[in-house]
């Protein structure tokens, strides 16, 4: 089973869209996974039912017991994260600012507080309209730890496609740089860059595949929108050859991605044109990871 991830550096290159188009199109059995847990939109797209879900813990939180506190102020001394204090003659936690670090329970007299597993989001499994499944997950708003749960996406889809047989497992990674997109690279095979040629999308896609080298991990690289910037797409390309990033294919500028969009279907379902451009980038991705 092979995995490949799908990263652009930044949103709205047409990353999510061509993944949702490549499940589409593959023939093959495989398994797509959505790691942009602060923004998760590939359900939207694809799915057909909902299959199972469950909530992911990660890290605690500390949780006063209101019968057993006597507001001796204690806890609101020692604590180093200001998480928690005295109101209304009784100890209040937030949960924003508390750590998990457990010092308050050791120092409470009364024994008033402890700790909780502190839920971070859930995890969802949906059977696409292709007969695919589609791992997702969604952080819950003011949590953290969106690395972690990335790298149970991960683990989830891996389990999935294993009971499946699935050939592979594509990834639509999150933007950016940071801890999610980290997580996502984690003993993939293959990175696609997906690219538009504007001055932002050259230093993202830039920014990214100096991460993936870290990793040391082959890469492809697709543009979009490849004829609204003739200086750009030039630039992208010469970038890819210097770094020996090999060209996977290019797509011009097309109003279908909006149409598909609004009709909650991908690009390739909508488009013969796009649906034969993802053909060739996908025969392409294949003899790629071979």
């Amino acid at each position: 089973m092979k995995e490949l991830v799908i990263l652009s550096g930044k949103g709205g290159t047409g990353k999510t869209s061509l993944t949702g188009s490549i499940a589409y199109v593959a023939k093959e059995k495989l398994l797509l996974a959505d790691c942009d847990v602060d923004a998760s939109n590939m359900h939207l797209i694809t799915s057909k039912e909902k299959l199972h879900s469950r909530e992911y813990k990660n890290g605690f939180t500390a949780n006063v017991d209101a019968g057993l506190c006597t507001a001796c102020g204690i806890c609101e001394k020692e604590c180093a994260f200001d998480a928690i204090h005295i109101n209304n003659e009784k100890a209040v936690v937030n949960e924003m600012f508390c750590e998990g670090c457990g010092l308050c329970v050791r120092l409470c007299p009364e024994k008033a507080i402890s700790l909780s597993e502190m839920r971070v989001g859930e995890i969802t499994v949906y059977m696409t309209r292709f007969n695919k499944k589609l791992v997702s997950a969604m952080m819950d708003s003011k949590r953290e730890r969106s690395g972690k749960l990335v790298s149970e996406v991960k683990n989830v889809a891996r389990d999935e496609a294993a009971s499946e047989n699935d050939e592979y497992i594509i990834l639509d990674g999150p933007p950016g740089i940071g801890c999610p997109a980290i997580a996502s690279l984690g003993r993939v095979d293959y990175a696609l860059l997906v690219a538009e040629p504007t001055m932002t999308g050259y230093h993202d896609m830039v920014r990214i595949h100096e991460l993936i080298k870290h990793f040391r991990i082959k890469t492809g690289l697709v543009v979009n929108k490849s004829d609204i910037n003739a200086d750009m797409r030039r630039k992208i390309l010469e970038y890819g050859s210097k770094e020996s990033i090999s060209l996977i294919g290019e797509i011009e500028y097309d109003d279908a991605f909006i149409e598909a969009v609004r009709r909650n279907i991908t690009a390739a379902e909508y488009s013969e044109r796009l649906k034969d451009k993802t053909m060739k980038i996908w025969e392409n991705i294949k003899e790629e990871i071979k």
